[in-house]
Formats: C-alpha cells, structure tokens, sequence
C-alpha cells in the first residue's frame, strides 16, 4: 500500500536552523551525488528491458545507484496485496538485468519515493519510512525516516535500529529527501503540508522514550501551504534542500531551494518556475544534482503554464536559468550528474513518451534530443529517473498501465549541420559540422547526396554532392557510441 496520503496535519511552527545535533560517524558515506568511480564505456542497448518482477505501485519512483563495480542499482515499491514492499534490481553496464532482492520483506504501508545512496564500505544504503504494523509499541510502526544498509551486492539488507527523524510523519508526507555528509552523517527530511522538517545525524536508539526526548528536527516553515517533492543533495559538505510549493502567491508557489547546512541560507526561488501565481508540480523528487569538482548544484524543471514551455536548467544562485530546446510539454523530470561534470536528463511528456539527452561537460550546453519513446503497449508513465555515470544515459520508467519498471541505454545525440546550398546537375561541394553539446566531433561518417566524408577532430568535413533537379538532399551521420543525425540540403536550379 503507498503511502502518499495528503494528512492535513501540522508541525509545530518555526524557522529551519542549522541542526544542533554534532555530525557523527555512521554507515553510509558520500552520497548519489558524488560519484566515486570514473565513467565506463556502456554498450548501446537494443530498447527497453523489463526491470521489475511483481506489479509496482502506481505511484512508485525509482532511486539509483551505481557501485563501483559498474553495477546499476535501482529501488521501487511494489503492491503486496493490501501491503507493500521495496524491490531492489540490479543491471549490468550492457543494460541486463542480472538479479534481485527484497528491501524489507513486507510492511502494511511505504513512501513511494525512497532514497538509494552509497555506504563508506562501498555498500548501499536506502532511506525509506513506512508502517511495519499497526502496532504502536513496534519502533518501526511511529512514522520516522529510517534506513537499512547492504553490501554492494544489495543481496541481502540490515534495518537499522535508529530513527532519522524525529519528524512522525515521515511516512505519510509529501516527499522525503536524503543525502549524507563525507564522514557518512545521514542529513535526512521529512515534508507535510508548510513544514519541512530536517535532521542530522541519527537518533541511535529505538527506544520510544529517547526519541520523544531527542532535541527536535529543524523546521523550515512556508507562508502557504503546501509543500511537496523535497529533495537533498551534498556540495562539498554543504548541503541543499529544495521543493515544489503550490501556494496562492508568487512568493509560495513554484520550485524554491535552500542551503540547510552547516548553515541555513535564504530561501531561493527558481526563476521562471511560476507564471504569476501558477506552477507546474513536479509531480515527482524535485531534480537537482550537485555537480562534482565544486560545479555547484542544478535544478531542472518545467516552465509556463497550464502546459510546459519548456525544462530550465538553473544553477542555484544564478539570476537566471538557461531554457532547453525541446523539452516543450514535459511533464516528469529527471536529471543525473556525471563524473566529468556533463548532466544526462530526462523526461516524459503529456503524451506518455520519454525523451533524453546529455549535455557538455559545463553542464549547461544541452546535447541533440533523444526520443526514446515508450515501451511497446504503454500508455501511462508514472515516473522517470535516469543515471549518468555512463557514457550513455540508463533511462527507467516506471509504467502504470502494465504495473512494472523498464529499463534501457540512451546513446548521446549528435547534431549535424550543413553550410552551403547545391545546384541542380552541378557537382557541388558543401561543408557539414558534426557538434555533441555544442564540440565537435571528429571520426563521425556523414553520408547524402552520393558522396561520404569522416569529420576531422574539428568535427567538420566536405561532401561533394550531385542532385539531378531541385529539391532536397538527405544527410545522415552516424558514430558508434552516438545516436544518428540527419539534415537535409537544398539543391536550387
């Protein structure tokens, strides 16, 4: 059973402050965040791969996490009966499914929206909340955060005997964020109707009368209700939250974010994230990424309204956000942070399909659109998440319509573009540029008009093109590795 019942209850008010409890050693280490291994070289895939093994919940996102193995790990709920369970793939770096594991066995109710991450040791660990029973003497029956832990092989997992928050709500909120400090301090966040309660570091125990006693989580508290989707990432030690608000004002309504450690910073809204007093709920965990090598933190989401003008992708702080070309009525966002710095994002649209591209290694300079469609027979994509610490993008989707999780690779996209313009039954020479994210590519082959050339390191080359009468000629290019590109040249008399 999901648990994303909208319970109007409140947190007691106040103002989110630096978390008074001192940061302590734990299990779990740098999180998804920060990747810890350099990219590997994936094969392309052949289209989409069926992930899970039982129906998955309607409402499931999918948490990711790649071990150093290469292995890519991915979280989701499913429905057990009236009950639910989280469901653990793994899948190798030629997109196979190579295995699976049961979370938790199986407890009367879960967040649809848990958080995978990395352990010191190289293991994995997941934030989740939920209701192990209806018993109220069970520690794991009082709504907190928690978490249990596995080796890297995510075979068999360890619930661990401390809560994450003192926030009781955790389980029945409106999203739930997670990241952890170097040293492995879990900073957790649990979110219901204008408050935002966040912790760090755990409360070691699971005796009910400490954790009554415990110093409380800080609160963020918004103007207006309500808030939704919170998501942590980690730069450098320091920590950022941020949510979708769907408030009456501008002032609380739209993507919002804020430092919360070791200090709590301004409120910051995203711009373009409203149009006056109207947003666009994300609908699932806000995308924001902390980009490795002191690149600062992204946040992709959508623009305008009442549909998407297109996805923005901001760098906190920034006065403004960059558009993306052809994004325009996204409705899920994804975005994925790479070892070198280039973003892989991800998205579907109103019409239930799925899209991806990469961008440069600046991070704002967006690669060729890829559509990747759906799989065959989908008609409702709930979720999307993607993970960048490939070459090629891993793109799951969670589909209501057949109950399950798939899974496939995304090559790069490759932009061709011709210069010049050829002459009905003359010989003509034409230049074309092969660019990925605005660089030139060189090795790519560019085929039209009876003639073929390969593009130097400067991505260019020339094509002598022979048209009988007026019209258009089709180019193609194409390199292993990339997704093909396509121009066409017009041929005047």
């Amino acid at each position: 059973m999901t648990v994303r019942t909208r319970v109007l209850a409140l947190l007691a008010a106040g103002g989110l402050v630096a978390a008074a409890l001192a940061p302590t050693a734990g299990a779990s280490a740098a999180g998804d965040d920060r990747p810890a291994h350099a990219p590997v070289q994936a094969r392309a895939g052949g289209g989409w791969t069926k992930v899970s093994t039982g129906p998955v919940d309607t409402l499931s996102e999918i948490t990711l996490q790649r071990t150093a193995d290469g292995v890519l790990h991915a979280v989701y709920q499913q429905d057990v009966g009236t009950d639910a369970a989280y469901e653990h793939s793994t899948l190798a770096t030629s997109g196979k499914v190579t295995g699976h594991s049961n979370v938790l066995g199986t407890w009367g109710a879960l967040i649809d929206n848990p958080v995978l991450m990395t352990t010191a040791a190289g293991g994995l660990r997941l934030m989740f909340s939920g209701l192990q029973d209806t018993n109220t003497a069970n520690f794991f029956s009082h709504g907190y955060a928690y978490d249990t832990v596995s080796d890297a092989s995510g075979t068999a997992w360890s619930l661990q005997p401390h809560a994450l928050t003192k926030f009781g709500a955790a389980y029945s909120g409106y999203g739930n964020g997670a990241t952890t400090l170097a040293n492995g301090t879990p900073v957790t966040a649990g979110t219901l109707n204008s408050d935002i309660a966040v912790r760090v570091g755990a409360i070691e125990t699971t005796d009910q009368g400490v954790v009554s006693a415990a110093a409380d989580d800080a609160v963020y508290t918004a103007s207006g209700c309500c808030l939704y989707d919170t998501t942590l990432v980690n730069s450098g030690d320091t920590v950022w939250m941020a949510w979708y608000a769907n408030g009456s004002t501008a002032d609380n309504n739209g993507i919002f974010v804020r430092q919360v450690y070791p200090t709590a910073g301004p409120v910051l809204k995203a711009p373009g994230s409203s149009t006056g007093t109207d947003s666009l709920a994300a609908d699932q965990r806000v995308a924001m990424v902390a980009r490795p090598h002191g690149g600062g933190v992204v946040v992709a989401y959508k623009t305008g309204y009442p549909t998407t003008k297109s996805i923005a992708l901001w760098s906190v702080g920034a006065p403004k956000a960059s558009s993306v070309p052809g994004t325009k009525n996204a409705r899920l966002v994804s975005l994925s942070s790479g070892a070198t710095g280039r973003l892989w994002l991800a998205w579907t649209t109103d019409a239930d399909q799925a899209y991806a591209l990469r961008t440069s290694p600046s991070g704002f300079v967006p690669g060729a659109v890829q559509a990747i469609k759906a799989p065959t027979g989908s008609s409702d994509l709930w979720s999307i998440a993607v993970d960048a610490s490939l070459d090629q993008g891993t793109v799951l989707v969670n589909d209501v319509s057949s109950q399950s999780v798939f899974s496939r690779i995304v090559n790069p996209g490759l932009t061709l573009k011709a210069k010049g313009r050829a002459k009905a039954g003359k010989a003509s020479k034409v230049t074309v540029t092969v660019t990925d994210a605005g660089s030139g590519v060189g090795g790519v082959k560019v085929k039209g008009g009876g003639d073929s050339c390969t593009t130097k390191g400067s991505g260019k080359c020339t094509l002598t093109i022979k048209a009988g009468k007026p019209g258009k000629v089709a180019l193609k290019a194409t390199k292993n590795g990339y997704g093909f590109a396509q121009e066409t040249v017009k041929v005047v008399k």
